[in-house]
């Protein structure tokens, strides 16, 4: 049976929890309500997918979980518990993250003025402030 972990907010110890036959039910339950994936490109685990709570505001700050997936100290930190999911035996998502940098990093030369959208290859960039 796969088991994931739990990285509680606080200072709590990150539990080792089954994944039980209703996938959804249990990430759920773990992280207390309706979960979202953190995209590859915001974090370093090449074997495992981060899950957390979709809608976090209010949630007291998880710093020990971003650091230990290794979210960039630029972005705020995660908030409220967070799962690590272990991937199937023998994948991994190196080539997804290095597609999402990528992506990333181009949208964040055109915001810098480095180049255009056009010349990144992304169409337009619209700006919501």
């Amino acid at each position: 049976m796969t088991r994931f972990i739990v990285v509680i907010p606080a200072g709590g110890e990150p539990l080792a929890v089954p994944l039980g036959e209703d996938r959804l039910a249990t990430l759920q339950s773990a992280v207390g309500g309706h979960i979202d994936y953190l995209p590859e490109a915001f974090h370093e685990l090449d074997g495992f997918e981060v899950v957390h709570l979709d809608d976090w505001h209010g949630r007291a700050a998880n710093p020990a979980a971003s650091r230990l997936i290794g979210l960039p100290t630029a972005c705020e930190p995660l908030r409220g518990p967070v799962v690590l999911v272990p991937l199937p035996q023998g994948q991994d998502n190196r080539a997804e993250r290095a597609h999402q940098r990528r992506y990333f990093g181009m949208l964040d030369a055109v915001e810098c003025g480095f180049c255009s959208a056009d010349e990144a290859g992304i169409g337009a960039l619209i700006r919501v402030a």
